[in-house]
Formats: C-alpha cells, sequence, structure tokens
C-alpha cells in the first residue's frame, strides 16, 4: 500500500477531488472556445463562446463557417455539425500514428485559427484499486501505477472519473519512469460533506486514462492551478484575433467498476 506522502510528488496533489475543467473564462468580451478532442476511436470538437462567469446558462455548440482536421500529408476531413451541437466525421476514421502531429483547422467569421497536436505511446496503468488513507481524516483513495514508461522519460496524462456517466475527476500531470499515482476522491467524515463528491455503494465509475502531449498538457494544468484564461493554444490568420480551448490527440486506457464502500480504521 503506497502512503499518502506520494501526494507531495504526484500531480494528484489534492485534499479532495478536483472537478471538470470546465472551460467557463473569467468576464471578458466573448470570444471563441474551441474544445478539440482526436483518438484512435473518435473525432470530436465543440466551439462555443466563452460568457459572464455570473451567467448561470451554459452556451450551446455553435456552427461555424467551417471545422478540418489535417493529416500530417496534408489530406484534410471536413466535419459535421450535428444536432448536439458537436463536430464529427461522417462514418469516417482516421487511422492514427503514433508520434505523428495532427491539426484541427477552424473558420470563424472568415478567421482561421489552427491547432496542432502529436499522438503520443498509450500509456498502459495496473487495474486500479479504492483505499483509505488517513491524511488529516479518512480520505477515500483509488490508486494504480504507470507499467509501460521507461525510465527517466517525463510522459504527461489526463485522468477523468465519471461517475454514474457524469464527470466526478477531472486532472492532468506528468510523470517520469513508471509511477504510483494516488487520486484523493473525498474525506469521509464532516471535513467534506459535500454530497457531489461523496461515493456511494452501486455508483458506477469509469477511469479514462488519456496519454497527452507536453502542448496539452501545460493547457489543462496552466488553467487548473491557476483559474484564469491559459495562454493561448491556437494560432489566428488575423493578428489580434483570439480564442480559448485546445485540440488533443490521444490514446487512452479505460477501466470500470461498481464502487462498494468498505470500513476503514478507527483513531
Amino acid at each position: 500500500m503506497k502512503k499518502l506522502i506520494y501526494f507531495a510528488v504526484l500531480f494528484f496533489l489534492m485534499c479532495s477531488c478536483t472537478k471538470e475543467i470546465e472551460l467557463d473564462y473569467n468576464d471578458i468580451e466573448p470570444i471563441p472556445v474551441i474544445e478539440g478532442h482526436l483518438t484512435p476511436d473518435t473525432a470530436e470538437v465543440i466551439i462555443t463562446k466563452t460568457r459572464n462567469m455570473n451567467d448561470s446558462v451554459k452556451t450551446e455548440g455553435i456552427k461555424v463557417d467551417d471545422v478540418r482536421i489535417i493529416l500530417p500529408d496534408g489530406e484534410e476531413f471536413q466535419m459535421d455539425f450535428q444536432s448536439d451541437g458537436y463536430y464529427r466525421l461522417d462514418s469516417k476514421k482516421i487511422n492514427l500514428v503514433t508520434g505523428n502531429t495532427y491539426k484541427l483547422k477552424v473558420t470563424i467569421d472568415g478567421v482561421e485559427y489552427t491547432g496542432e497536436s502529436t499522438l503520443q505511446p498509450k500509456i498502459e496503468i495496473s487495474e486500479p484499486e479504492f483505499l483509505w488513507t488517513y491524511f488529516m481524516d479518512w480520505m477515500q483513495v483509488l490508486e494504480f501505477e504507470t507499467t509501460n514508461v521507461p525510465d527517466n522519460l517525463q510522459v504527461y496524462c489526463w485522468a477523468r472519473i465519471y461517475r454514474n456517466g457524469k464527470i466526478y475527476f477531472s486532472d492532468a500531470g506528468s510523470c517520469k519512469g513508471n509511477f504510483p499515482f494516488d487520486i484523493g476522491l473525498y474525506y469521509d467524515s464532516d471535513m467534506e460533506n459535500d454530497p457531489e463528491m461523496i461515493l456511494n455503494d452501486g455508483d458506477n465509475l469509469k477511469l479514462e486514462f488519456r496519454s497527452i502531449d507536453e502542448d496539452v498538457y501545460n493547457y489543462l494544468a496552466e488553467y487548473n492551478q491557476t483559474k484564469t484564461n491559459p495562454k493561448q493554444y491556437f494560432t489566428t490568420s488575423v493578428e489580434g484575433k483570439i480564442c480559448l480551448g485546445f485540440f488533443a490527440v490521444y490514446d487512452y486506457v479505460v477501466f470500470e467498476t461498481t464502487y462498494v464502500k468498505t470500513p476503514h480504521e478507527q483513531r
């Protein structure tokens, strides 16, 4: 069993769960927000506009001039706007190659926004397990290790946990060589009496562990750590035009389980 001291060196340094990285930025004039995902299974892009932080209504995905993915050899795949507000490829699948860099080009009101991302080798992990550890009080922790990262190689990852189909945890981090990860989920005490965070018997939990490149990691980590608008990820065809968001190309592993709460020791 790993001790909680790992929290001092892991990217998951926290005393409670970090929720979804929601790209609802500081109070500024509405500008485009592009969130693009390309995996061996799917290609998905959503474009929204920033909203006032006091506005509780989330922005729906909007239709723009053009959205396309560009392969390393220059071949382009145009994406189609769908009824749920996302752009996807129409019955097409892109065969991704590790080490290759792919581009996303979005055209909005005549301005082109281009971002690129490189597919990294898939990081494999051990089967996650739940354990209790004492850190100011009893904390429920999800523990696993990377299993195929070469010594002294720096890799970047993005862990997401879904509870009953909804996002429960999201954070990006890095490690060098094979490394243990302990994700603090919630305190089993009055320290954190938040019904949104507490896990209950029978909850369906899915861990998705994504292998991302350094640029995507830097963007997500900066936002999650500072809660401010990160450095712009996309380049633009018109000087002075800005947008927020990122384009991530990644492979991933998934583990799914039904949560069963176990007793912990008394102190």
